[in-house]
C-alpha cells in the first residue's frame, strides 16, 4: 500500500507466504520474518537503521499480531537485533484479549477498516474505535467505499466470494487510501518528516462510527459499556442474578407501555439472569412500581437480558463460537434484549389509582411497536450515505403481531423471530416478530383459583415481558447485513461499482 509516492523514504517489502498456505502460519511466521531480514540484508538493507513494520490482514491480522505481542523487544526478529516499530491490520482490529478491561498492547498498531467490509463488520472495527480512546499510538480508520478484498488484489478466495460486499470505490482507489493512512503512521514511529495530505474523501472516520457506537451503547452492549452482564466479560461480577450494569433501550418498552398523560415517568433497568430463582442460587428479578402523587412521578424498575446466538438448532451456538474467535464474521449486537416489563394494567391500577382498568389496555402489540420505534431511531441516526444506500439496495424490516407465550420458561425459550417474507412492493422484506409473556393483576387467582400462592412464589400478575429488537442489531442490519441479497459478491458481478 505504501508506495513511493506516499513514502518519505525508501521502502522494503517482503510478503510471507508458504508453499503450502497464503499467508503464513504462526508457527512459522518467526523463522520466515528472520529469514527475509537475512535475504534483505544480502540484498544491501542495513539492519542497524532499518526501522521495521508488520501488516495482516484479515485472518493474517490475528497471526500477525499474537506473533508480535509475544516476540518484540529483545524477543524480537534476528535475536532482538531489529526492533518492530509498529503494526498494520487491515480487514482485521486488535482482539479483545488485548483491549478488555483495557488496552493492553505493546507495539503501537493502526487499524484500517473497509465501510462495506462484509467479513471483518464495520461494527467490530467501531467496537476497536470504541476501544482505542483516541490513543495516539492505536489509531482506526475507515475508507468508504471499501471491501475486503480491496485490501488485496487477484481472484478471491471462496470465502471472500460467498460473504464480501460490492465496493463502491476502485481498487486502485482504495489502494491509494490506505497507502495514504499508512504512509504517516510509519513516518510518525520512524522519525522521519510527514508532508501534508489532504484528508481522504467523506466523512471522518469519529463522524462515520458516531451513530454505529450510540446505538450500541444505547443497547448496553457487552463489549462497549456494559461488560458486567450474564454473557459478558465480567459476568462475574454478577451476584445471585443480578448485574451492576443496565440497557438503556429497555427502559423505551416500558416507555411504550406505561407513559401517561400528566405523569413523568422515570424508569430504571438492571441486566440480570432472567431465569434466576433461589433454587438456583440466585433471586427473583421482576419489574416493581412506585408513584409519589406529589410530584405525579411513577417509577419502574425493569430487567433485562442479552442473547447473541441466532443459529438453527440454537444448542450448537455457532455464532456464539464465531464471536469468541472474534473476526467480526458474525453480528455482535445482542439479537435480542429479552425484557421483564410491568404491564399498563398495573401501572395504572398501582401507579394511578385506577382499581377498575381491564386487562385490555394490555391488548396492543407494544413489543412490536417498540421494535419499530428501535428500527426508525437507527434509520434516524445512520449516516446519511448509508440510509441512502439502505433504502436503495438494503432488505427492510417490517414488524409482526407478538407472539403470546403462555409462561415464564416458554417465553424465556422463545426469540425473537426474522422471517423473511414478501412485501407490500413484492420485495422479500425481514418480519421481525416478538414473544411476549402478559399476566393478569389477578392472575394467580384466575388460574389456580381458591388455592393459595405459597409465600416462596412471588405474585405472578402484572407482567408484560417482550423480546426487543436491539438498536445496535437494527444498525448493523443497515449497514452491514441488509446489502447481502443486492449488493454482494455471489449475488452481483465483482466489478460493479456505485457511480
Amino acid at each position: 500500500f505504501v508506495d513511493s509516492q506516499e513514502c518519505s523514504a525508501p521502502l522494503w517489502v517482503a510478503i510471507l507466504g508458504t508453499y503450502l498456505t497464503p499467508t503464513a502460519i504462526p508457527q512459522e511466521l518467526g523463522p520466515r520474518i528472520d529469514y527475509a531480514l537475512g535475504t534483505m540484508q544480502g540484498q544491501g538493507l542495513d539492519l542497524d537503521k532499518v526501522k521495521l513494520f508488520y501488516g495482516g490482514h484479515s485472518l493474517g491480522s490475528i497471526f500477525i499480531q499474537d506473533h508480535l505481542a509475544a516476540n518484540h523487544g529483545s524477543g524480537g526478529p534476528m535475536a532482538g537485533k531489529v526492533q518492530v516499530l509498529g503494526q498494520t491490520l487491515f480487514g482485521g482490529f486488535l482482539q479483545r484479549k488485548y483491549t478488555f478491561p483495557t488496552l493492553a498492547y505493546p507495539v503501537p498498531t493502526l487499524t484500517v477498516g473497509g465501510e462495506l467490509d462484509g467479513l471483518a463488520r464495520v461494527a467490530r472495527v467501531a467496537e476497536a474505535y470504541y476501544k482505542s480512546n483516541g490513543m495516539a499510538d492505536f489509531p482506526v480508520e475507515i475508507v468508504m467505499g471499501m471491501t475486503h478484498m480491496q485490501f488485496a488484489s487477484g481472484e478471491p478466495p471462496l470465502l471472500v466470494k460467498l460473504r464480501d460486499l460490492l465496493p463502491e470505490i476502485s481498487e486502485d482507489d482504495a489502494h491509494a487510501a490506505v497507502a495514504r493512512l499508512v504512509a504517516p503512521f510509519f513516518e510518525a514511529r520512524a522519525g522521519v518528516a510527514s508532508p501534508v495530505r489532504a484528508p481522504l474523501a467523506g466523512p471522518s472516520t469519529e463522524e462515520f462510527l458516531k451513530p454505529i457506537i450510540a446505538a450500541y451503547e444505547l443497547e448496553g452492549s457487552r463489549h462497549f459499556n456494559a461488560p458486567a452482564q450474564i454473557g459478558g466479560p465480567d459476568e462475574a461480577k454478577c451476584v445471585k442474578g443480578g448485574c451492576p450494569t443496565k440497557s438503556m433501550w429497555t427502559k423505551e418498552a416500558q416507555k411504550t407501555i406505561s407513559q401517561v398523560d400528566g405523569w413523568s415517568l422515570d424508569v430504571d433497568n438492571e441486566y440480570v439472569d432472567c431465569s434466576s430463582t433461589p433454587l438456583t442460587g440466585g433471586e427473583f428479578h421482576l419489574p416493581v412500581i412506585k408513584n409519589d402523587t406529589a410530584s405525579k412521578t411513577l417509577s419502574i424498575t425493569t430487567y433485562a437480558q442479552g442473547y447473541w446466538d441466532d443459529a438453527f438448532p440454537s444448542w450448537l451456538d455457532w455464532k456464539q463460537l464465531l464471536d469468541k474467535y472474534d473476526t467480526g464474521f458474525v453480528a455482535t449486537s445482542a439479537e435480542e434484549l429479552g425484557t421483564k416489563l410491568l404491564s399498563r394494567q398495573c401501572t395504572l391500577i398501582h401507579g394511578l389509582g385506577q382499581v377498575n382498568t381491564s386487562f385490555g389496555v394490555d391488548d396492543p402489540d407494544f413489543c412490536a411497536m417498540t421494535n419499530a420505534k428501535a428500527y426508525r431511531w437507527a434509520l434516524a441516526n445512520a449516516g446519511r450515505a448509508t440510509v441512502a444506500r439502505f433504502q436503495k439496495y438494503g432488505q427492510k424490516y417490517t414488524f409482526g403481531k407478538d407472539i403470546p407465550k403462555a409462561g415464564g420458561p416458554l417465553f424465556l425459550d422463545a426469540h425473537l423471530a426474522f422471517e423473511e417474507v414478501d412485501g407490500p412492493d413484492g420485495e422479500k422484506v425481514i418480519q421481525v416478530s416478538a414473544p411476549t409473556q402478559k399476566t393478569e393483576l389477578d392472575y394467580w387467582k384466575d388460574h389456580f383459583g381458591p388455592i393459595p400462592r405459597p409465600t416462596s412464589i412471588p405474585d405472578p400478575g402484572c407482567f408484560h415481558y417482550c423480546k426487543l429488537l436491539s438498536p445496535a442489531r437494527a444498525i448493523e442490519w443497515i449497514y452491514t447485513d441488509s446489502l447481502r441479497v443486492k449488493r454482494s459478491l455471489p449475488n452481483s458481478e465483482r466489478t460493479a461499482i456505485i457511480v
